[in-house]
């Protein structure tokens, strides 16, 4: 028993040895202006020259998620060169900020950047980063990829924007469009709701919905980035999304199609030439698609036109509590007696309470490899479970977090919530 006792006891030292080397340091996730990122030295070997880097969420309310993933940002902007942050709320609402210098991020983002990041001090945080590097040589663009629209700018004015671009760029097509009951019907969806509208105005709105993505996409493309002719006929394509949606006629998750086509659009227009980083929800992020049916969602079409170019970092706790953007209450992550290897991670991780471990391939590999057909990672809202053979389906590498901590449920509450 003794020589048991002895042999695994070697063997947690080695893999809190081997845990050392691969990330370098834990990392830390709450740290002041102008730190250093020696310990992420690891993560950016693996993301090595790629283009686009996708950093996901598995419950959209974790506080050391979010902090994790802004001090991820600041890095990939200031050591790998990246030049763009995209993230999971409205495409026009973002790019309505974005095109408003004068006003600060922060101030804007409530009811136009999605509530859970608006409420997140660190986010707020990153937000005020970035407009601190709007006049430097190497500034850091914001945009926003979701086709769902339902911001303050969205509401106020995406329907005459789209009006005025199609008489600027579709005039003849413009003028035998029923403005007054298209519009009507666009406001109408973007404040989800269903009405009661018939099948024929139903029919109709989808109809005239594509004539005028089709023209748009044809024109002659005057313009740069958000003046151009198809980026309203991406602002089309979300909205009608989200009116089939509304009516039955489409899936959910089939927001995530006009999600991909968006995340290309700003590729090779608005961010030509940028390597950009892709903030949001596992569910979108992951390789594998939507659960439990895998359709296609974010992460696979662009994984479909990029392949190699992409590195999709996933972000999980080990144990804790996070919010849920749902009904904005506190749960915590259900302990199940499943050897999670997020679990094991931070039990071998003499250093754990300094913060994130990353893990590289070979590292999840090599951990999952010890016993497979047990291993397995938490899923989405850590409620599904994810088989450890099966990790590389759904992401490159990933952070583990020691334990989370609910996110705010109101601008600047997270600061209030932990003095």
């Amino acid at each position: 028993m003794k020589c048991c006792q002895i042999f695994f006891l070697g063997l947690l030292l080695f893999w809190g040895a081997h845990l050392q080397a691969q990330a370098n340091s834990p990392i830390p996730m709450n740290v002041a202006e102008g730190e250093e990122f020696s310990d992420l030295h690891a993560f950016g070997e693996a993301v090595g020259d790629k283009r686009i880097v996708l950093l996901d969420e598995l419950t959209h309310g974790e506080h050391e998620n979010f902090a994790l993933k802004a001090r991820l940002v600041r890095y990939l902007h200031q050591h790998k060169g990246f030049g763009a942050l995209v993230l999971e709320s409205g495409l026009y609402d973002v790019a309505q900020i974005w095109q408003q210098p004068e006003k600060s991020i922060r101030s804007q983002a409530p009811g136009n950047i999605f509530y859970m990041y608006a409420n997140s001090e660190p986010v707020n945080a990153l937000f005020d980063y970035i407009d601190a590097q709007r006049k430097s040589e190497r500034p850091l663009e914001l945009a926003g990829f979701d086709g769902r629209l339902s911001g303050e700018y969205s509401l106020a004015g995406v329907g005459s924007f789209i009006k005025a671009s199609s008489e600027r760029f579709a005039p003849e097509l413009s003028k035998s469009v029923d403005w007054q009951g298209y519009l009507a019907l666009t406001q109408q969806v973007l404040a989800r709701n269903a009405g009661k509208t018939t099948e024929e105005e139903k029919l109709q709105y989808v109809h005239t919905s594509h004539r005028l993505m089709a023209a748009l996409n044809q024109a002659d493309l005057q313009g740069q980035g958000y003046a151009r002719a198809d980026y309203a006929a991406r602002l089309i394509h979300g909205i009608a999304m989200v009116a089939q949606n509304l009516w039955g006629q489409r899936r959910q998750d089939e927001n995530d199609i006009a999600m991909a086509d968006n995340v290309q659009w700003l590729l090779d227009n608005q961010l030509k030439g940028e390597k950009i980083i892709v903030w949001g929800h596992y569910v979108h992020l992951n390789y594998a698609g939507t659960v439990p049916h895998r359709y296609d969602n974010l992460g696979s079409l662009l994984r479909r036109r990029h392949g190699d170019d992409m590195y999709q970092a996933h972000i999980a706790a080990s144990e804790g509590r996070y919010r849920s953007f749902v009904d904005m209450q506190v749960k915590a992550i259900e302990s199940r007696p499943q050897p999670y290897v997020e679990k094991t991670v931070i039990q071998q991780q003499a250093q754990a309470e300094k913060g994130a471990v990353f893990l590289g391939r070979a590292a999840i590999d090599e951990l999952v490899g010890r016993n497979p057909k047990e291993a397995v990672f938490y899923g989405m809202q850590y409620a599904d479970v994810i088989p450890g053979p099966e990790w590389s389906q759904y992401w490159d590498g990933m952070f583990v977090v020691p334990e989370s901590s609910p996110s705010a449920a109101s601008p600047g509450g997270e600061l209030a919530e932990r003095e």
